[in-house]
């Protein structure tokens, strides 16, 4: 079934209103499943979730300082409601063939945990709720767009990708990963857990990063797609068997608040502690994950942190 239009929280730019910062309250965003509907440069159509992005600005209003390479994957950097923020075109990133910059309407800034992306983009359509369930894995066609789904948005009908922001982030920032792997392996184990780790992360960057830390601490995991995938193994494992179950939040098919939901239909498993592990936390996803029994909210690659974490709640 297509995912229809919102139409109550739609954001769309006229050329009546070019010269105005279109701005996106996420703060206030009511549920994990709003994605902001936009076009690239040859109008195939991408979204990204509503809590990952602040606010959207007409290209036309930014001055960006340009790098000097041609072949850079940053476009330049450009300062932003104060902060300098690293402007990125996306078709560039996607590998796609480019139009003039000039041609681009917008930059939509995005927040993934403590890193600030300018986005330049098209334009965009609209906001739209899209399910978990509506989501088909894509990643083994493209290892740039995690999901697939087909949605209905203003009178335009097809196809829509939701790229993989994590694996971006990397892209662009290849040293996020470099430092994070150095700090890794300087990591101690504080104290042997009682039983594994159940891990559901969607991102093959995320888990990979994560399986180095596993590993070089000697800690017993397993990784799941989805939310879904981790509630059925439950039924073949004990309580007791499991330390911590740590989770995203965005994943296709049962996303991290559906795979919280689940785990208080399961009483037995109500003491094994839950952490969230994603880059959308904002104000309402972070109230909602607490309200559904989530111990603790960190962000994605900061992997100090998350051991951490794991040593302060893993039973």
């Amino acid at each position: 079934m297509k995912n229809e239009l919102n139409n109550n929280n739609m954001h769309h730019q006229s050329n009546e209103d070019d010269d105005e910062l279109i701005r996106l309250v996420t703060s206030n965003a009511d549920a994990s499943s709003q994605y902001i509907v936009f076009r690239n440069g040859t109008n195939d159509l991408y979204a990204i979730n509503v809590a990952k992005v602040e606010e959207l600005i007409a290209l036309k209003d930014v001055n960006i300082a340009k790098n000097s390479s041609s072949f850079a994957l940053i476009e330049g950097v450009a300062k932003i409601r104060g902060d300098m923020v690293s402007v990125v075109v996306f078709d560039r990133w996607l590998g796609k063939s480019e139009l003039g910059l000039d041609e681009y309407e917008l930059i939509m800034m995005c927040n993934y945990g403590n890193h600030k992306i300018g986005l330049v983009i098209k334009n965009v359509l609209g906001v739209i709720n899209i399910e978990s369930k509506d989501f088909k894995d894509n990643s083994e066609n493209d290892a740039k767009t995690a999901y697939v789904t087909d949605i209905s948005i203003g009178g335009i009908s097809g196809l829509c990708f939701v790229f993989d922001s994590d694996k971006m982030l990397m892209d662009i920032f290849p040293k996020i990963e470099h430092d994070e792997h150095t700090k890794t392996i300087q990591i101690t184990l504080k104290k042997e857990l009682n039983g594994k780790i159940l891990h559901a992360e969607d991102s093959s960057v995320i888990r990979n990063a994560v399986k180095i830390l596993y590993e070089h601490l000697g800690i017993e995991y397993e990784f799941f797609n989805n939310g879904q995938l981790l509630v059925d193994r439950l039924s073949t494992i004990e309580p007791e068997e499991v330390s911590l179950i740590i989770t995203d939040i965005e994943m296709p098919i049962m996303d991290g608040l559906g795979l919280m939901n689940a785990l208080k239909e399961l009483p037995a498993w109500n003491n094994v502690p839950i952490v969230v592990n994603t880059n959308m936390a904002n104000s309402s996803i972070t109230n909602k994950a607490y309200s559904l029994g989530a111990q603790h909210i960190i962000h994605k690659l900061d992997l100090e942190e998350l051991t951490d974490v794991i040593f302060k709640y893993a039973i």
